[in-house]
């Protein structure tokens, strides 16, 4: 085996730039794969497919055991995220792992090659546990930020969704077709509430509208949307006109998110707090106590010296100059 450390150097460099290329490259498929998300109405028939995984998939996506807890969580945040794909938790499981695999794998195959009497075993090592632990946490994470982004655009757009549903219904229209009609009509400026209510409008051609909308409030799982599923399902049920019941609901999503955003606003100057304390404050004691700081530094430091009120010198000589006789 070559002995020569400036070999080793160029050979761990190569290694480690062929794995941060990889780790990059398998990072971007990974949000490429975003091309299996539903963005707009085109895309719920053409993005779901049928087409089964292979078996390569699904032996990496079972590489690292999941708990059933956290299998539902992953599916829902995918839904959520917008991917309706049957086969979405094992793509996003198969290539997660797979990144996870290789780095420990690169990561040990270095530690191996690396000379042992070194300390570069240890330092690879140390460096594949911690590119693992962020190549397991990250896209989960990215996911779940998504999710939540891509939530909170269903909620702000669906008042403006269920007043078009509103004027469809007054109009004559049964609520099936005036689904069909909104997820048109707001698919420029709400495309993720079109998507969603095509979703719920093909099953309801499926099934009936209840167990539709039923099937939207457990994907999105938001107040918002379970209001409206349990508003909807009752007025089906005791015969009620759903227009109105759909008004009084949008004026008061409209009015729940504006006490929201006032519950955040009045947050904001408790959180603002702690960047005054840490930022704003040293540099006005520096400002208030800087001087006066310096003055008693000097003061000390003069009061020291030979002659000064706090140097023991001074008083022995002042004690010998008192003890001393005085000459006529």
């Amino acid at each position: 085996m070559p002995t020569d450390p400036n070999l080793w150097l160029n050979i761990i460099t190569a290694a480690s730039f062929a794995g941060i290329v990889i780790v990059v490259l398998l990072f971007g498929l990974t949000i490429v794969g975003a091309r299996k998300r539903v963005r707009n109405i085109a895309d719920v028939e053409s993005k779901i497919g049928r087409q089964r995984p292979s078996r390569f998939r699904v032996a990496l996506a079972g590489a690292i055991p999941q708990s059933e807890k956290e299998q539902k969580s992953l599916e829902q945040d995918l839904k959520r995220a917008g991917f309706y794909g049957p086969n979405a938790i094992i793509e996003f499981l198969a290539t997660r792992n797979f990144i996870v695999v290789g780095v420990i794998v690169l990561g040990g195959s270095l530690a191996i090659l690396a000379d042992p009497g070194s300390t570069l075993p240890k330092t690879i090592l140390i460096a594949t546990a911690v590119t693992a632990a962020l190549a397991y946490i990250l896209p989960r994470s990215l996911l779940r930020s998504q999710a939540n982004r891509r939530l909170g655009r269903i909620q702000r757009g669906l008042p403006d969704a269920l007043d078009i549903i509103r004027m469809c219904l007054t109009g004559g229209l049964p609520l099936r077709d005036s689904l069909e009609r909104v997820s048109h009509e707001v698919e420029f400026f709400h495309p993720d509430v079109a998507v969603e209510l095509e979703v719920v409008r093909r099953h309801a051609e499926a099934d009936t509208m209840t167990k539709a909308l039923k099937e939207f409030a457990r994907r999105m799982n938001a107040p918002d949307v379970n209001a409206l599923a349990s508003l909807v399902s009752q007025t089906e049920r005791t015969g009620t006109h759903v227009a109105v019941a759909v008004t009084d609901f949008a004026d008061s999503v409209r009015r729940q998110f504006r006490q929201r955003a006032e519950e955040r606003a009045s947050k904001s100057t408790v959180k603002m707090l702690f960047p005054v304390i840490f930022c704003l404050a040293p540099p006005v004691f520096i400002l208030l106590l800087g001087s006066p700081i310096l003055q008693l530094r000097n003061f000390v430091k003069e009061a020291h010296a030979p002659g000064g009120v706090l140097n023991p010198d001074s008083y022995e000589s002042l004690e010998l100059g008192e003890d001393a006789p005085q000459t006529p």
